[in-house]
């Protein structure tokens, strides 16, 4: 009978995976081509990344548009329809 599978517990530790001891000159190529693409991948930035910039710097500026500025907006536009349809 088998034990059931425990879900790993989210710790702040990093796992370290050892690299494979290679048998034949097959898998050193695929190590190599593995390490290849393995250097790419901390290259690419997060595909959110831009967006985040771009809210941020829309926030420091104060243009970043919030439900509370509709809102008010609203009101705003709201007041002045009631004001010239009441001439």
């Amino acid at each position: 009978m088998s034990t059931p599978s425990r879900s790993p517990k989210k710790s702040g530790r990093k796992i370290r995976i050892e690299r494979p001891i290679s048998q034949n000159g097959h898998d050193e190529e695929l190590l190599r081509e593995v390490k290849k693409y393995q250097l790419l991948i901390p290259s690419q930035p997060e595909p959110n990344l831009g967006r985040v910039r771009e809210i941020k710097e829309q926030i420091r500026r104060g243009t970043y548009v919030t439900p509370q500025v509709i809102e008010e907006t609203a009101a705003r536009l709201t007041f002045q329809f009631v004001r010239k349809n009441g001439n």
